[in-house]
């Protein structure tokens, strides 16, 4: 949905009253802290890299410790992967609809919230993977936030060259950067180690660059970018007029109005503007779950 400034204040009313629609997709995430985002989990490295030197793929059990539930494990269904799957098909329905133009991208999906810890983090990766085990598309994962406890930092390669490489040196290639993991179609591109001589922190603009090479590299991938909070930098607005759409994660009952209009005035140069509502609290009849013996006939996973 597009999200004109004269349609704003209805598609906020929508996010916090948690009704569907095509503006406020629901999303209900697992246990999370206090913060709205998965508790951490040990780090560990994945295993060594081949002889030939290509990097070890990212395990499956180690993207599942850092909040991966959207992986073909079987044929049970749940009414979170049924959520991811409502996503899931707006992005790609999004993308076919989205014209790319000089310096934007139509595969490219910004991820971002207006206030840490919304689960924006748990959405990328779970819209990332969903997307790849589909088949509908090959997807790299673009870790663009440099907290600590990033999905770089959660998967174990924290250090491995990514994003401020490419975005320090206009001349490198970005797929050599990738990081297979263990869904096939999935890569991830890690935020990694900033190489020597550059800033710590690269310029925004820098990586709207890098970002538009990588695309420009794979012209086949879906692009999706988990990038910090709104309301903690300008990276989400420097990093929109490239996007395709933008994912705005929401915490139902937690984050104020005035925040998610703020947010999504940092990123109103992307003409698509979709909210995610997360950990919301939905009784009504007419959501997933509401039929009984769904679970029973259909198979529900483990635990759901």
């Amino acid at each position: 949905m597009t999200a004109a400034p004269r349609l704003r204040g209805h598609l906020i009313e929508r996010a916090m009253e948690a009704l569907g629609g095509p503006g406020a997709i629901d999303l209900l995430a697992p246990k999370a802290t206090p913060q709205g985002t998965p508790a951490p989990v040990p780090i560990q490295a994945p295993t060594s890299a081949a002889a030939d030197g290509t990097p070890a793929a990212i395990s499956l059990e180690l993207m599942t410790k850092a909040g991966l539930i959207a992986a073909p494990v079987g044929t049970g269904r749940s009414r979170l992967l049924e959520e991811i799957s409502i996503v899931q098909h707006q992005v790609l329905r999004t993308v076919q609809a989205t014209a790319s133009t000089i310096g934007r991208c139509n595969r490219v999906v910004l991820v971002t919230s207006a206030r840490p810890g919304e689960g924006k983090s748990f959405t990328s990766l779970n819209i990332a993977a969903s997307i790849a085990a589909g088949g509908s598309r090959p997807v790299v994962l673009v870790d663009a936030d440099c907290k600590r406890g990033s999905l770089s930092n959660l998967l174990g390669v924290g250090e491995a060259r990514g994003l401020r490489v490419l975005a320090a040196d206009p001349t490198a290639h970005p797929v050599p950067l990738l990081l297979p993991t263990a869904l096939g179609r999935l890569s991830l591109l890690a935020y990694g180690a900033s190489p020597p001589g550059a800033l710590a922190i690269p310029p925004s603009s820098t990586v709207a660059a890098a970002i538009l090479r990588l695309a420009a590299a794979l012209p086949d991938h879906l692009i999706i970018l988990d990038t910090p909070p709104c309301l903690s930098t300008s990276d989400p607005s420097t990093l929109a007029p490239i996007a395709g759409q933008v994912l705005m994660v929401v915490q139902a009952e937690r984050t104020q109005r005035n925040e998610v209009e703020a947010a999504l005035d940092m990123v109103e140069a992307c003409p698509t503007l979709q909210l995610v509502l997360n950990q919301a609290r939905l009784t009504a009849n007419d959501t997933f779950g509401a039929y009984g013996g769904y679970g029973d006939r259909y198979g529900a996973a483990a635990g759901a």
